[in-house]
């Protein structure tokens, strides 16, 4: 898995497309990697310090400019992506079946089935390169 596959944000839930805007990518996924599917509250701008939880993951800049637009909400639970990491590890997949992995050890790091990769390539059109499918025939 040493392919760094950029996350589409059209896919990404609402909630998480304005976090984008406002503190990048980088520091959304890292919210949702460490929170993500549960409750959060933001506090207000000026409750915000270095040593608070969303600081130390994020960073006090971007703590702040979540608190500016977010502090003074009730909490509200935090999206999981699910959806855009999907596509993201799909891509990934696609891209390691196209080079030069099996599916058997495409599946192994993953942790799908082989059913799972053959059936994600499949949906993107991806094919063997050709001298793995030529090794076959000998």
């Amino acid at each position: 898995m040493t392919h760094s596959t950029a996350i589409p944000i059209d896919l990404l839930p609402p909630l998480l497309q304005d976090f984008e805007r406002l503190i990048g990518l980088q520091a959304t996924m890292a919210l949702v990697q460490r929170w993500g599917g549960l409750r959060v509250y933001f506090p207000t701008p000026d409750r915000v310090t270095p040593d608070h939880p969303y600081a130390k993951v994020i960073g006090v800049e971007a703590l702040l400019e979540l608190a500016k637009e977010y502090g003074s909400l009730p909490h509200f639970q935090l999206p999981k992506a699910e959806r855009a990491l999907q596509a993201v590890r799909n891509a990934r997949i696609a891209a390691d079946y196209a080079t030069s992995k099996t599916a058997r050890k495409i599946a192994a790091e993953y942790g799908l089935t082989e059913g799972q990769v053959v059936r994600i390539v499949a949906m993107l059109g991806v094919t063997a390169p050709l001298d793995r499918r030529q090794r076959a025939l000998f």
